[in-house]
């Protein structure tokens, strides 16, 4: 099964507050106080259709399992496996958690600089319900804001950066969807400043 959470889905944001100025360095190196959320760089649209549809296979089987355990076991299965499936698992999700994983890459390959994401499973994650935060510029905001109500996802704002957040991950996984789906409305937006310099930068934090 998958878990759901008694939320509710509001959209608390003021668009002229987004943060804006973001550098390729900020992006890079992380601009939030959360820590351990890696940058996911300058995927492609085909890196995020991959990664969905890994995540659409493992919330399937969660959703047609019977154990409290949600994906989390799933997960558990795999790791103690003796294939490779896991490891290659993983290189698909680029670290992140399972059920937000295809957000966060969508969010990335629309080029917006996400900075956190959880999918509040269980109590090791640090959020209490399904989320992922990213910092659009106003135009992508925009878009996001209308792909989001239909897939029943929440936005809150805070210190000008976006929490996109939902009831279930399977939210959260279709707004990934809805956003590839509308690639083209996102590639015709001019990229962040921020994206450019973006791969050098991330090349300097890893010399640290």
């Amino acid at each position: 099964m998958i878990p759901k959470f008694g939320i509710e889905i509001g959209y608390d944001y003021e668009p002229a507050d987004i943060r804006s100025g973001l550098t390729a360095e900020d992006v890079a190196g992380g601009f939030t106080e959360h820590h351990g959320y890696h940058c996911l760089g300058l995927p492609g649209w085909a890196e995020a259709e991959e990664c969905l549809a890994r995540e659409a296979e493992i919330l399937a089987r969660a959703a047609s399992s019977d154990a409290s355990g949600g994906v989390e076991e799933l997960l558990d299965a795999m790791r103690e496996s003796a294939d490779l499936a896991y490891f290659d698992l993983m290189c698909a999700l680029q670290g992140n958690d399972v059920e937000v994983a295809g957000l966060s890459l969508a969010l990335s390959a629309a080029r917006t600089a996400t900075f956190y994401s959880c999918s509040g499973e269980t109590a090791n994650h640090h959020a209490d319900y399904p989320m992922v935060g990213v910092a659009p510029d106003a135009e992508r905001g925009a878009l996001i804001i209308e792909l989001a109500k239909p897939a029943g996802c929440g936005v809150g704002q805070r210190r000008g950066r976006w929490y996109l957040y939902s009831r279930s991950v399977t939210a959260l996984h279709a707004l990934g969807q809805a956003i590839v789906e509308h690639r083209e409305a996102f590639d015709s937006l001019p990229d962040p400043t921020w994206v450019e310099g973006l791969d050098e930068a991330l090349e300097h934090v890893d010399d640290y």
